[in-house]
């Protein structure tokens, strides 16, 4: 790993305080350039490198949707929420408005509007007629992956860690802010979590510190694979920016000439992992990084298998222990999920359609493919109470203490979604239960263990 001192900036003339690294190749000069997503300085830093290093070609720390994201302020009147229900990212989703409310917060304290050093870059690279390289890897792909290496359990206590930063009030000094542009200080805060989760680290960190630098290293040899900002403008979420490539991107400047000039602008903590990966010279196969890992096989195999055991269960409940077994069984299996469920959904003051749709399908959920019980009343909710643009924006002036953050999860349309789901799911596993006690006590009884069946 380079040391700190790689990174401090030994030009007497420059203006720029950040850290930043040179880099030469057979094609180009390199200069990356470490910011703080909330940094005053950081701006400054970025204005004084594109005058001083005069780019022609700007990588920055940006994918495509958070490209569109920082450059689009009505984004959230073009989200479909439905489709995200019902493709099953309903927690990739969550856990981006999570952290980006985190950011805001610490945006608001020190007067920065978070990512306001990637819009300079974009503007003056827009200015300067400097051709533009997302180089980052889609924040979907790193929460698929980052979501994938831990189970169940780790989930929720992942889910905990990041609501309770939404509870954070402490002022942060400016100071603290500016020493995020130290090596380490996004790492360090990723050596907080218990060691159980370094694999999660490994991708919000690592993957995408070989990501960045395989970017910045195809930016210098115009390999034909680039994600490219059509035109260098910030403002372009058209069709055709989406798959712009090298040959086709327009630029004022020629990327042809003698020397390109590369400005990469990406976040402190991922500098040194960078300039390791550029120095190894090792390519890496961006294709594979950003694979987006499928479904576990036994995720599908136990769905099928709880269906499965339901079915066989009442019918050995009927041909062993005769009518009344089987009626005990199916009514476990009914008014169990329905029942618990759907106060679940009453708790979160769940819209009354929303309520009966829950309690309708909770039973027949399992046998119907690709579904999961919380999808149905959060498509239901989502029909009947839409969330606004203003639900999105607020959620982190929404959750300042823990009072407003329980005031919200009713008030905010879009929390309330996610709290309907949480205690729908919660709810639902309650309900497993009374089939469950039935299904063993039936097992016990049929080897001369009495047990009462009746649990209603």
């Amino acid at each position: 790993m380079p040391q700190k001192s790689a990174f401090r900036n030994t030009d007497a003339r420059s203006k720029i305080e950040g850290p930043l690294f040179r880099y030469k190749t057979r094609e180009a000069d390199i200069m990356v350039l470490g910011t703080a997503h909330v940094s005053k300085a950081s701006v400054e830093d970025v204005q004084h490198a594109f005058r001083e290093f005069k780019p022609d070609t700007v990588c920055v720390e940006l994918c495509r949707p958070r490209h569109e994201a920082i450059s689009d302020p009505e984004r959230w009147k073009k989200l479909d929420l439905g489709k995200v229900i019902r493709q099953k990212k309903l927690a990739l989703l969550a856990a981006n408005l999570i952290l980006s409310a985190f950011q805001k917060k610490i945006g608001e304290q020190s007067g920065v509007e978070p990512g306001a050093e990637m819009k300079e870059a974009l503007a003056q690279a827009k200015k300067d007629g400097s051709r533009v390289v997302l180089a980052d890897r889609e924040i979907r792909a790193t929460l698929s992956r980052a979501w994938s290496r831990v189970g169940f359990f780790r989930r929720m206590w992942l889910g905990s860690y990041l609501l309770s930063s939404l509870l954070v009030r402490e002022e942060v000094d400016p100071e603290e802010i500016e020493k995020l542009k130290q090596e380490d200080a996004f790492a360090d805060l990723f050596k907080n979590l218990p060691s159980r989760y370094e694999s999660i680290k490994e991708v919000i960190i690592d993957e995408r510190d070989h990501y960045l630098a395989e970017s910045i290293r195809r930016a210098s040899t115009d390999h034909p694979e680039l994600e490219l900002v059509a035109s260098a403008e910030p403002n372009s979420t058209s069709a055709k920016a989406k798959k712009k490539t090298a040959k086709s991107a327009p630029a004022k400047k020629s990327v042809k000439s003698a020397r390109k000039r590369i400005l990469a602008v990406v976040g402190a903590g991922h500098l040194p992992g960078i300039v390791k990966a550029l120095e190894e010279g090792r390519e890496v196969s961006l294709s594979s990084l950003s694979e987006v890992p499928k479904g576990k096989p036994i995720r599908t195999i136990l769905t099928w298998a709880v269906a499965s055991i339901v079915l066989i269960a009442l019918g050995a409940y009927l041909v062993v222990g005769g009518e009344d077994a089987a009626r005990d069984a199916l009514l476990a299996w009914i008014l169990g999920r329905s029942l618990f469920s759907a106060i679940g959904a009453i708790l979160a003051l769940g819209h009354p359609l929303s309520i009966i749709v829950t309690a309708i399908m909770a039973p027949i959920s399992p046998f119907i493919p690709g579904s999961r019980l919380w999808m149905f009343p959060a498509l239901t909710e989502n029909w009947l109470r839409r969330p606004r643009v203003e639900d999105f924006e607020r959620i982190a002036d929404d959750t300042e203490t823990v009072g407003g953050l329980f005031r919200s999860l009713y008030k905010n349309r879009v929390l309330h979604l996610l709290w309907l789901v949480m205690l729908v799911s919660t709810g639902l596993t309650i309900g497993n239960l009374p089939f469950l006690r039935v299904l063993i006590a039936g097992i016990l009884n049929h080897f001369g263990i009495n047990i009462d069946l009746n649990i209603f």
